[in-house]
C-alpha cells in the first residue's frame, strides 16, 4: 500500500505534505503535539493529532495535493495562539517579515517586552564596555534587527482587530496618534474569522 501524505497546521498555516516516515521526528521534537491539527485523505476535516494519528496511520493510503481541503477548521476548533513569553517571541521570529495573518495580544505585547528589555540590557552593556553614553553599537544593532519583526507583529495585531496594517502610520501624528495606536493595540481581537484570517 502506498504511503499516505499528511498535512499539519502551525500558526494557522498549512504545512506539508509529509510522508508517514517524517511524522515520527516531528512528533518526537514536539513540532506536532497532541493538539496540533492534522489532515489526510479520508478525513472529513482537520482534527487534533493526539486523537487522530494512531488510528489513521493504521489505515494509510495515498493522497494528493489537489484533494487537500482549505485550512478552515470547524468553528469549535480553536487554533493555539502563543500565550507564553517564550512562545510569543519564537513566533515573532518565525514570522520575522510576515505582514499577513493575525497576532493576538499576548504575542504582540510579549514581543514588545522582549525588545524593550533587550534594548535596556544592551544599553547597559554598551555603557559598561564602551564607557560612553553617545556610543552604543550593541543596542543600535539590536534595535535595527528588531525593526522588521516589530512592524510585522504590529501589522498582524491590527489585523486581529479587523484594521489595516497601514494604521501603524497613525503613530506619526504627534501625541494623539500614539495614544490612538496604543488603544488599538490593547483592544481585544475579533473572536471570529475576519478578512485577515481565522481567529
Amino acid at each position: 500500500m502506498a504511503e499516505k501524505n499528511w498535512y499539519y497546521a502551525v500558526n494557522n498555516e498549512r504545512m506539508g505534505p509529509i510522508g508517514e516516515a517524517d511524522l515520527a521526528p516531528l512528533l518526537a521534537n514536539g513540532i506536532i503535539g497532541p493538539q496540533t491539527l492534522v489532515w489526510c485523505e479520508g478525513m472529513s476535516d482537520w482534527a487534533p493529532a493526539g486523537s487522530t494519528l494512531p488510528e489513521a496511520l493504521r489505515n494509510a493510503s495515498k493522497t494528493s495535493e489537489a484533494s487537500v481541503p482549505p485550512l478552515s477548521p470547524p468553528s469549535e476548533t480553536i487554533f493555539n495562539h502563543p500565550t507564553a513569553f517564550q512562545a510569543a517571541v519564537k513566533t515573532c521570529f518565525d514570522k520575522y517579515a510576515t505582514f499577513t495573518g493575525r497576532a493576538r495580544r499576548p504575542e504582540y505585547w510579549y514581543f514588545a517586552l522582549f525588545t524593550f528589555a533587550g534594548s535596556i540590557i544592551l544599553s547597559i552593556v554598551d555603557a559598561v564596555v564602551f564607557m560612553s553614553q553617545n556610543f552604543s553599537p550593541l543596542s543600535s544593532l539590536f534595535s535595527l534587527a528588531m525593526l522588521v519583526p516589530s512592524l510585522a507583529v504590529g501589522v498582524r495585531r491590527l489585523h486581529d482587530i479587523g484594521r489595516s496594517g497601514w494604521w501603524l502610520l497613525i503613530a506619526l501624528v504627534p501625541v494623539i496618534g500614539f495614544i490612538i495606536l496604543i488603544i488599538f493595540l490593547v483592544k481585544k481581537g475579533d473572536e471570529e474569522a475576519n478578512e485577515y484570517g481565522p481567529a
